[in-house]
């Protein structure tokens, strides 16, 4: 089987991008911008690309594996029938889809979005983690151009009904179409396997806006303690709404540098991020580690301050 080399430019970091994004700057273009949330495999992702509306398409998925899958069939295309530009008009990011809605998008900015299939977390102890809840939905609202249009299809009534009862008061007019299977998508090729024919797609027309800021990055500020005894350091988790989970600590002598390793959830975002306390001239420095990739959120920087705080404990009365 001829390998194909994966397309350069059409995966995104969210975390290295500028935020919120220049999607006219990033696609060379004003063309509108049409968002599919959980992309899966890309099978309608690609199905789009070919066709000759001139839309701009970003998809956003949280597996990686499935986000590799996309691409390769990018590659393959490309490959295959010689469109060497195929998918220029293409972008695909590795995130969660209200972390990318708060931080990556411009109020009013997206023209259509479509979500095929999401999990519908029946079991009744899951369902807070169901995406179009009534706040998300205002969430998305407020990123979509007036009269924006979205697309959601499901297989399972109940996540439908719920749905429904989540609209009112988000700025959506809603209508509800018993379709047969045209997607061809993973999740669909199984149902229709298991003899489902029939599914539930659920159109949302925009027709009052609702105000979301876009959420700014934090300022991440280094730290400083006078002293530091690394044999002594130990560090107390924080849990709540915000928690902050110590996770490992190496210490190299010859550096004079400890590292930090540590778990930062806040709503709908957890992070891995290393905190730095290193020695200079006359102290010691803590900061966000370099070399590892985290957005710069209101948790990393109490990850930070609760790391100088750990530092300084460890030369205070007591230790």
């Amino acid at each position: 089987m001829e390998m194909h080399p994966l397309p350069e430019g059409i995966f995104l970091s969210h975390v290295d991008v500028p935020r919120p994004v220049p999607w006219r700057e990033q696609f060379g273009n004003d063309n509108p911008l049409h968002l599919e949330i959980g992309f899966g495999l890309g099978e309608f992702l690609v199905q789009q690309a070919g066709l000759p509306v001139r839309e701009n398409l970003i998809g956003i998925e949280q597996d990686w594996s499935r986000l590799c899958k996309c691409l390769s069939k990018v590659a393959l295309i490309r490959g295959s029938s010689g469109k060497a530009d195929f998918g220029r008009n293409m972008r695909l990011l590795r995130v969660d889809a209200t972390v990318a809605l708060e931080r990556l998008f411009l109020p009013r900015s997206i023209t259509r979005v479509t979500c095929l299939f999401p999990c519908p977390w029946p079991k009744k102890a899951h369902v807070k983690y169901r995406l179009f809840s009534r706040d998300f939905l205002c969430l998305l609202n407020s990123r979509l151009a007036d009269h924006a249009k979205v697309n959601i299809v499901t297989d399972w009534r109940p996540y439908l009904d719920w749905m429904l009862e989540e609209i009112p008061g988000t700025g959506f007019r809603s209508g509800v179409e018993t379709i047969g299977a045209r997607f061809n998508t993973k999740f669909e090729r199984k149902w229709r396997a298991e003899g489902q024919e029939q599914f539930w797609e659920l159109s949302l027309i925009k027709h009052e806006h609702h105000h979301r800021p876009v959420t700014e990055d934090v300022e991440l500020r280094a730290c400083f303690v006078k002293d530091f005894d690394p044999g002594r350091f130990q560090f107390e988790n924080i849990v709540g709404e915000t928690s902050v989970i110590y996770k490992d600590f190496v210490f190299d002598q010859k550096q004079n540098l400890g590292l930090v390793r540590l778990v930062v959830a806040e709503k709908f975002l957890t992070q891995h991020v290393w905190v730095a306390v290193i020695k200079t001239k006359n102290q010691w420095c803590v900061a966000k580690a370099d070399g590892h990739s985290a957005l710069p959120t209101a948790g990393v920087a109490l990850a930070i301050e609760q790391v100088a705080k750990a530092a300084q404990e460890t030369t205070g009365p007591g230790s």
